[in-house]
């Protein structure tokens, strides 16, 4: 008999070794995902090959997966952006000059100022019209530069009434671009949105101070800042489907430096219901960066302070899991050429990753929780900050003194958060 299992044994090792690499092939072939190496440890006799393979087949190895992507501010492709986009012919004009930044990341994400028009008539061409109306084609262009989740809950949401956002709605899905902040109804415009990569999900929640027109009409179709409520219900459903979870805002008052009292209780209030990260847009003028610490969460050990505001109901000065909100990344693609800080911005390059343990023989082992069911959370890497400069109706990066003064309008000495 133990003759036999010493034949038997190394084969079924080999078989184990074999499904951990099938499982593991695409992996190391090509994402960002590194593995346990497995060494026979057995001692040649029957009962230590059966340890050792009942230890393969029951052990989780360690993974560790990242994402990257960019986020941007405003995004209007009406008025002069349009007239720009009909010289060239082509809807990818306005993101020529930010190509190589755009296509290097696994996604990008936006605000899009302005809903698609719903007839040629009502697109806006030209002209200082604050009634915005995008050509549908117009919206290729964030297709063909990897821009995967958009933000529609703005105060120009409804400049085409519910017809625009139908007609938005419709353009997006058939480019296969996620969309968070509008639906045909409160319940749908604050579902989150969904963006998976690299076997990382992350939802993205979003909402508007409220519109320009269209009053108590306009919402019942956009998602708004003040409706706590649904707030809280739409980040609990995107912690219990995601791994990690990023609320937008819009907001703030247009052409100041500092954000007001109804910025500041959305940023706080979805972080303190679980956010992990805020990002706003609105005021065309890029607004301080916050490092908060939800109120929930526990103070550092003594020696690791870290200053920053604290959430409610702390009152220490400290915290171990602190979270970034951006005010304000103000322009990306507008036509607003009167100031310098209009025509200046800031992108986000965020980087996150999971660790998690896998069964290397479980179906889905990638992406798989631990084997005590406990669940495996995303956690921010680093965020680098990007300034951009918006010239002849294109993003470009800005240059090093470009940068540096870009920076110090909102304090920043560093351009790399973590």
């Amino acid at each position: 008999m133990n003759k036999h299992w010493k034949i038997i044994a190394p084969l079924l090792l080999l078989l184990i070794s074999g499904a951990i690499f099938v499982v593991y092939k695409q992996d190391l072939l090509g994402s960002h995902t590194s593995i346990q190496k497995i060494s026979d440890t057995s001692d040649g006799s029957m009962q230590s090959y059966l340890q050792q393979a009942q230890q393969l087949s029951t052990s989780n190895q360690s993974a560790t997966t990242t994402v990257t992507f960019l986020a941007v501010g405003d995004i209007m492709l009406s008025r002069d952006i349009a007239v720009e986009i009909q010289k060239s012919g082509s809807a990818d004009s306005p993101f020529l000059g930010m190509a190589d930044v755009l296509r290097g990341t696994d996604f990008n994400f936006a605000n899009l100022e302005g809903p698609v028009a719903p007839t040629v008539k009502d697109e806006v061409i030209g002209g200082n019209s604050l009634t915005f109306g995008d050509a549908s084609s117009s919206l290729q262009g964030l297709k063909d530069f990897n821009f995967q989740i958009i933000n529609l809950a703005n105060n120009h949401a409804w400049d085409q009434g519910l017809g625009g956002i139908d007609a938005t709605i419709k353009t997006l899905d058939k480019l296969g671009i996620a969309h968070e902040g509008t639906g045909d109804n409160l319940d749908q415009a604050w579902t989150p949105a969904i963006v998976a990569a690299n076997g990382i999900k992350i939802c993205f929640v979003g909402a508007a101070y409220g519109t320009n027109t269209g009053g108590s009409e306009a919402a019942q179709y956009v998602a708004e800042i003040a409706d706590v409520t649904h707030l809280k219900s739409a980040i609990a459903t995107a912690k219990s489907e995601c791994d990690f979870v990023v609320a937008t805002m819009h907001a703030g008052t247009e052409y100041t430096r500092t954000p007001n009292q109804q910025q500041i209780t959305f940023a706080h209030t979805a972080i303190d219901d679980g956010a992990d990260i805020v990002i706003g847009a609105h005021p065309h003028w890029v607004q301080p960066i916050e490092k908060y610490c939800p109120s929930a969460s526990p103070p550092l050990p003594p020696g690791e302070d870290v200053p920053m505001q604290r959430g409610t109901g702390e009152g220490a000065d400290n915290c171990s899991n602190p979270k970034y909100i951006f005010y304000s990344l103000g322009n990306f693609i507008f036509d607003q050429d009167f100031s310098q800080d209009t025509m200046q911005g800031l992108t986000l390059k965020i980087t996150i990753s999971k660790n998690s343990s896998q069964n290397p023989l479980a179906p889905g082992a990638a992406t798989s929780d631990d084997l005590q069911g406990q669940r495996q959370f995303a956690t921010l890497d680093s965020i680098q900050l990007l300034p951009v400069i918006i010239q002849n109706s294109q993003a470009r990066p800005a240059t090093a003194d470009e940068e540096k003064n870009i920076l110090n309008k909102i304090g920043q000495t560093e351009n790399t958060l973590k």
